[in-house]
């Protein structure tokens, strides 16, 4: 062990600290859109077996690499093999990129919120019947095409530098400041929330929603759309594939329960997305069944900016406060992820090079905002979708093949078992060397095949609400910059990075 190395200054601060990156904005939204999209009640059971068989595993084989080798992912597979140092740069590449467009994300949040304060909702624009036109159109600017980029978003740009900023003062004095901030950036979106969630409770219709939500349907379990749907799910919901973790477990002391810590963080991670479809059904239930208007768009970015705020501008009472709590709430819930993600590159970078983590953290927020720019634009949207693609639905994905394979062949799941078993209340069995070795490497390709193919087919809408009523095709010269450049990208970088010889590498 390094005892030189950055420590936690609890076990609650790394608990937290962890929960905070894995529940993210997706756990309000997309995990919602999915239930929504994918057979309510059915994708909850298809979530949580793939949680037991995917997830875990996964999650555990990252802790447990960072934790043994007291490295971030690219210092740990080195350790495996120098050979094998550019499968730990890939994902926190992947990371890098996913943050820029997070950030953007959150920015738009913070613009929402304000107007929430300033301005009904009418009067921004956000009654049903405008919902979709006013998110794109009035507040994005979205211009005809990926090339047409039009005007800067000034409010979008101050959302993003405020972020940014926030960003760089938790991370820029290791993780003892960032050991301060968690508990407050994880309890305070609890806590709103669970306030939101009150609130959708109280409307007429509210109960037919929560139905909607739990009521599976068992006959959907043959469509294989939602199995992949779900699995897909869980790598994007639990922070894996994108090198967070391997950051996380370096910085644990040598006595720490890692499996048992490991399976709090990831129930309290899918105990906060099942809380969150409360609040998001009990609100579709008041649309569908008290209001008989049907959402205009229950899925990715639509259900937060368009289908929530039109719902709150049609509630009897308490509009713009129910409106700011739920995008103050949407603003933290994604600041813990965005901060993790950072930490994931500053982690590699520091440990392969001799330079102070307040300078990395800075050199690595300048560039996140410099490229996050392009979302400001006009044609944001457009390439905020194809690298979204090309990261969260195919990027992440194949990281975890790989890395699963390197550990479970290459290394050892074994190994990591032994590891973990040695430090940990709560023991595994040899079925866990073969979840990681076989199953969960499997389920990834099999959650990541259909993506892929509609991919190269040309099968794709701008986040699955489309912009018009028709699907939104993409030139050529566009999916092989915006997507298939940033899926290829990453892997360059990493055997660049990889290659780069440093002072500091034993």
């Amino acid at each position: 062990m390094d005892s030189e190395r950055e420590r936690w200054t609890s076990r609650s601060a790394f608990i937290f600290a962890a929960i905070g990156s894995a529940i993210g904005l997706g756990n309000l939204w997309r995990f919602s859109a999915m239930c929504y999209n994918y057979g309510q009640g059915t994708f909850l059971i298809l979530y949580m077996i793939g949680l037991i068989v995917l997830g875990i595993p996964w999650f555990l084989t990252e802790l447990g690499m960072g934790h043994v080798m007291q490295r971030g992912a690219p210092g740990s597979f080195s350790k495996i093999g120098k050979k094998w140092e550019w499968a730990g740069w890939w994902p926190v590449f992947l990371s890098f990129f996913l943050s820029t467009y997070y950030v953007m994300i959150m920015s738009w949040a913070v613009c929402y919120m304000g107007f929430s304060i300033f301005l009904s909702w009418e009067t921004a624009g956000t009654a049903l019947a405008e919902a979709c036109p006013q998110f794109f159109n009035n507040f994005l600017g979205i211009t005809g095409g990926p090339f047409e980029f039009g005007s800067f978003n000034l409010l979008a740009i101050f959302g993003s530098i405020l972020t940014w900023v926030a960003i760089f003062f938790i991370l820029h004095k290791g993780v003892r400041r960032v050991s301060k901030v968690v508990y407050f950036t994880v309890i305070v979106p609890w806590l709103l929330l669970a306030i939101v969630t009150i609130r959708g409770l109280t409307l007429p219709g509210a109960v037919d929603g929560l139905n909607l939500y739990l009521t599976p349907d068992l006959s959907a379990l043959g469509d294989a759309s939602i199995w992949v749907a779900a699995f897909g799910q869980i790598a994007f919901t639990l922070s894996i594939g994108m090198g967070v973790m391997y950051a996380y477990g370096s910085y644990l002391p040598k006595r720490s329960d890692v499996t048992n810590n490991a399976l709090i963080i990831a129930f309290a991670d899918s105990g906060t997305a099942f809380l969150a479809g409360f609040a998001v059904f009990s609100v579709i239930g008041y649309m569908l069944f008290s209001l008989g208007i049907i959402p205009p768009a229950v899925g990715g970015l639509g259900l937060a900016f368009q289908t929530y705020p039109a719902a709150v501008s049609l509630m009897p009472f308490g509009q713009r406060l129910t409106g700011f709590i739920f995008f103050l709430c949407l603003w933290f819930l994604g600041i813990d992820s965005a901060f993790s993600m950072t930490e994931a590159i500053t982690t590699a970078i520091t440990d392969k090079w001799d330079i102070t983590k307040s300078k990395a953290t800075g050199i690595v927020c300048l560039a996140g905002f410099l490229i996050g720019l392009i979302y400001t634009t006009g044609a944001g949207i457009y390439w905020l979708d194809m690298i979204d693609r090309a990261v969260s639905f195919i990027g992440i994905l194949l990281t975890g093949v790989v890395a699963m394979l390197i550990v479970g062949w290459v290394y050892g799941a074994d190994r990591v078992r032994e590891h973990l078993n040695s430090i940990s209340t709560i023991k595994l069995g040899r079925w866990f060397d073969w979840l990681v070795k076989v199953v969960a490497p499997a389920l990834c390709i099999v959650a990541m095949l259909p993506q892929l193919i509609a991919e190269i087919t040309g099968e794709n809408v701008v986040w699955g609400i489309g912009v018009t009523d028709s699907v939104l095709a993409y030139d050529i010269t566009a999916e092989l910059i915006g997507f298939w450049g940033f899926l290829v990208m990453p892997i360059v970088l990493a055997v660049i990075f990889s290659l780069i010889k440093s002072k500091k590498e034993v």
